[in-house]
């Protein structure tokens, strides 16, 4: 490729004035190069897909597989300076942000050559219009502290400047390892800014004392008189959610000592609300360094999360290592020119590649077990695995068509067969060295949108399904969860699944996350499911958040404003029963629009810290203005 963008691509899309149906959108290829092109095709990603009835004018249409479209040139020179247009009629859905439209591009020439495209914003007819872009107001600290999330019983009477803090003479071993712990976090997150613990002596710090109590897990209390901190805790988890909240509260006086203040008098009782408060990461769209999961980790932990859902695989590529199939991650980890995967999303005129050795894996499982982080791997089955049966095909069946269904995102003939025996060796092998590298109670198996007319034209699932009396997709789909249900129970596991796994019949027994409205959470609650709560609606942090053209983000579950994120309650509306299987809540980062840092940063940030907030403290305690003031404070990536 150059080293400068050869064409651009722009976009434009034009409503269907007579209904609310999709209208179409027209790309236009500028040649920006300085000779004549011909006998080439255009290749372009884009959420807004041309389901398989649609039509393609100004071009002849070659293919899509998911995300990805190619049309070739219809024949002639585009010289230097001049335009092609194409008209894409019959799309997915209703394109309502910029980035519904083309993400990335590149030119194929003659012999194979890839040339760069740089891509516009898509922009509807008239221009992006009105709308309001993501907000957060000024808001208003209530007391001159600043704690994410808010304790549950906050009695401080006096402050005093910053303190930086020490361990008192009693402190063991222990306590002071502990205070070091919480100290490196502090200081990667904060590298610039004044350290809050000191683990010498000083006659100037404040000093604090530890003890246990009686108390949920998690719980601590702080106590302050004058340059006195009592911490008192009912197990580790406790005590270093104490130190938290004291290194929050020193970080904020020390950095800004005109609104932020320290305790000197009053104190802090805190416990947890929900045992699971989570994030999940999606890493197979587009792939996260070590490092960037590492920063995530702690940045969970400041905030007091304590479960990382990694959604290591996906249609676009399987992120981990499996020693006994290497193919997985030499032919399912890659994408893009050449590769056996074709690019989605970002960076398609270019090889993608990413995986997590094993060792990687293992050394961030360590450090989120040191910040008291649960990590929960999911391999997406039987759906959304393109790479896998990519990469091994001979879990195929055979005799089915390789197009006979098509996955809501595009891909055919994407799931795992539940009648073939070669599944289940499969699985048995992913699973044997999953739960030897995973030590937490749960694997999560996906479960999700599986097209409903999947395996109809299998003729090995056909004779399962005649042979079990299976009425369609979805019962043969419960039967398969069942058998995996079992496969991990037998490697000493439990089964976590997004809310499809209740379809069919169910599994029982299994955990389950409720994302496709809020109402699932007391529905599936009342079928006898446990559930972590993170709908869309809430808790999808790649929805956009506000209604303008021009705001970043995906839009199928509404505007997720941060205020929406913060003020939302899953257990709304629940009895004291169905409460009590409310295992928790989770917030979720899908990928698919967020290709660089400063984009990660503007959609996940303080949505990430809204929803700390609400798996932590008590709805009571929780308040919109405060927190957009104090949020401010919190680390990004």
């Amino acid at each position: 490729m150059t080293s400068h963008a050869d064409f651009r691509l722009e976009a434009c899309y034009h409503p269907n004035e007579a209904t609310d149906k999709p209208g179409q959108v027209v790309l236009t290829l500028i040649n920006t190069g300085p000779v004549a092109m011909s006998d080439f095709t255009l290749t372009w990603s884009a959420l807004t897909r041309l389901r398989p009835e649609g039509t393609v004018t100004g071009g002849t249409f070659l293919r899509r597989v998911g995300n990805v479209h190619e049309v070739a040139h219809p024949g002639g020179d585009l010289a230097p300076g001049a335009a092609w247009t194409i008209t894409v009629s019959g799309l997915s859905h209703v394109p309502r942000h910029r980035l519904d439209g083309p993400k990335s591009a590149f030119v194929t020439a003659r012999g194979g050559r890839i040339l760069a495209v740089d891509v516009g914003d898509m922009m509807p007819v008239g221009g992006p219009g009105s709308g309001g872009l993501k907000h957060l107001p000024e808001g208003r600290a209530t007391l001159p502290l600043a704690v994410i999330p808010w304790p549950a019983d906050m009695a401080a009477t006096e402050f005093g400047p910053g303190a930086v803090i020490t361990p008192g003479p009693e402190a063991t071993t222990d306590d002071r390892t502990a205070m070091a712990r919480i100290a490196a976090l502090a200081h990667r997150l904060f590298p610039a800014a004044q350290k809050p613990f000191l683990l010498s002596t000083d006659a100037n710090a404040a000093t604090v004392s530890f003890a246990p109590m009686d108390g949920q897990a998690g719980a601590y209390r702080l106590s302050f008189s004058g340059r006195e901190i009592a911490l008192a805790h009912a197990d580790e988890a406790g005590r270093d959610y104490g130190l938290i909240t004291l290194a929050q509260m020193a970080h904020a006086a020390l950095a800004d000592p005109a609104q932020f203040r320290f305790p000197v008098a009053g104190h802090i009782a805190d416990a947890p609300r929900f045992g699971w408060r989570g994030m999940h990461l999606d890493v197979s769209r587009h792939f996260r360094s070590t490092a960037e999961i590492l920063r995530l980790l702690d940045i969970m932990a400041w905030q007091k999360l304590n479960m990382f859902h990694w959604h290591l695989t996906d249609d676009e590529g399987w992120r981990l290592e499996i020693a006994a199939l290497p193919e997985l991650t030499t032919y399912g980890a890659t994408r893009g020119p050449g590769a056996l995967l074709p690019g989605q999303g970002g960076f398609i005129d270019r090889v993608y590649a990413g995986h997590y050795s094993q060792k990687e894996a293992a050394a961030i499982i360590a450090h989120a077990a040191d910040l008291h982080i649960d990590v929960m791997p999911e391999i997406d089955i039987p759906g959304h695995s393109d790479a896998t049966l990519s990469a091994l095909p001979y879990l195929r069946d055979p005799g089915e068509n390789g197009n006979s269904y098509h996955s809501i995102q595009g891909y055919g003939n994407n799931a795992l067969n539940p009648a073939l025996p070669r599944t289940y060796e499969f699985l048995g092998t992913v699973l044997d060295e999953i739960t030897a590298l995973f030590p937490g109670d749960y694997i999560h198996i996906g479960g999700d949108e599986v097209a409903s007319t999947a395996w109809l034209a299998s003729p090995a699932a056909q004779s399962l399904m005649a042979e079990k009396g299976f009425a369609g997709t979805f019962e043969l789909q419960a039967h398969f969860l069942c058998q995996v249900r079992d496969l991990i129970a037998a490697r000493g596991k439990k089964m976590a699944g997004w809310d499809e796994i209740s379809y069919g019949g169910g599994v029982s027994g299994a955990l389950v996350n409720t994302w496709q409205t809020r109402e699932l959470t007391k529905k599936l609650i009342g079928e006898g499911y446990e559930v972590v709560a993170c709908p869309g609606q809430a808790y999808y942090l790649d929805m956009v958040q506000g209604d303008a053209w021009m705001e970043p983000g995906t839009s199928w579950a509404g505007v997720v404003t941060p205020e929406t994120t913060y003020s939302y309650e899953a257990g709304a509306g629940l009895t004291a029963t169905e409460a009590g299987r409310l295992k928790g809540i989770q917030g979720c980062i899908w990928s698919e629009h967020l290709i660089d840092r400063a984009r990660f940063n503007h959609m996940v940030f303080p949505r990430l810290s809204a929803i700390a907030e609400s798996a932590w403290s008590i709805a009571g305690q929780k308040d919109w203005q405060r927190f957009a003031a104090l949020s401010r404070l919190m680390p990004e990536l």
